[in-house]
């Protein structure tokens, strides 16, 4: 497993969707919410954040780099069949903190 726990419970270093639950990976602008049971990502953009084609949840299809310190990046299903799209993909801004949370801390995200 590529994740190191850090100084605080349920915080790691990264991630590499071998792991299970429910993660907030947060960075400059956005919040990043990874359920890898459900293997989905949904992006939640901070105040400062431009709304994006990606603020939905998506299926997750790989994670590419996903490292506090390093620019995040990772890519999605569609939600269906498309004859246009093979997959989505984002490139966050740099992962400040990658922490496990719970469903309940998810409800109470804004949308």
């Amino acid at each position: 497993m590529s994740t190191t726990d850090a100084p605080n419970e349920g915080s790691v270093t990264s991630l590499a969707a071998s792991e299970s639950g429910l993660w907030k990976v947060s960075t400059l602008h956005s919040s990043h919410y990874f359920d890898l049971d459900a293997r989905t990502v949904t992006r939640v953009p901070g105040e400062d954040a431009s709304p994006g084609i990606n603020d939905v949840t998506r299926p997750l299809r790989r994670i590419e780099t996903l490292t506090v310190g390093l620019r995040g990046r990772w890519t999605m299903h569609t939600a269906g069949w498309s004859d246009t799209v093979d997959f989505y993909w984002h490139e966050s801004s740099v992962v400040t903190k990658i922490e496990r949370v719970t469903f309940q801390d998810l409800k109470q995200v804004p949308r």
